[in-house]
């Protein structure tokens, strides 16, 4: 089962190639204290940028009269997803396999989050059929606290 998720892991990153340079590397090996401290960061960075996310959704996209309802929704639903896995991107390390667990919560928040706000922000829908990808990868990544 585990070698299917870290399979299943490595085959998305190579579909999803932009994001490949930027996170752990998928493996069921544990990572040095210094590669957990790159989890840690990691998730400082994505809470900070869900925070400044949600402000700006709330002060700015919230009073635009071009905004409609479907998209102020979709924005809250990815930052509250954001802030939730930023969260639980800060856990990652505890698991048994952090760099696994880490590789899928980050490319399920990028897929997820990332096509939210964009359509939120622009009202383009081209990418929110990564959208669903996006929830698939943040339920592998819960399942794989399990393992």
């Amino acid at each position: 089962m585990s070698q299917l998720l870290i399979d299943a892991t490595t085959s998305l990153l190579n579909y999803v190639p932009l994001i490949n340079q930027y996170l752990p590397v998928a493996s069921s090996q544990k990572p040095s204290i210094g590669e957990m401290s790159h989890l840690v960061r990691l998730a400082g960075v994505s809470g900070a940028l869900a925070i400044s996310l949600g402000a700006y959704g709330s002060h700015v996209l919230r009073d635009s009269p071009n905004a409609s309802d479907r998209r102020k929704t979709a924005f809250e639903t990815g930052n509250r997803y954001h802030l939730i896995h930023s969260l639980a991107l800060l856990a990652s390390s505890k698991a048994r396999y952090p760099r696994v667990t880490a590789t899928l919560l980050a490319t399920g928040m990028l897929l997820f989050s990332g096509p939210c706000y964009h359509y939120a922000i622009t009202g383009k829908e081209d990418v929110r059929k990564f959208t669903p990808i996006g929830g698939v990868t943040l339920i592998l990544a819960w399942l794989s606290f399990v393992l």
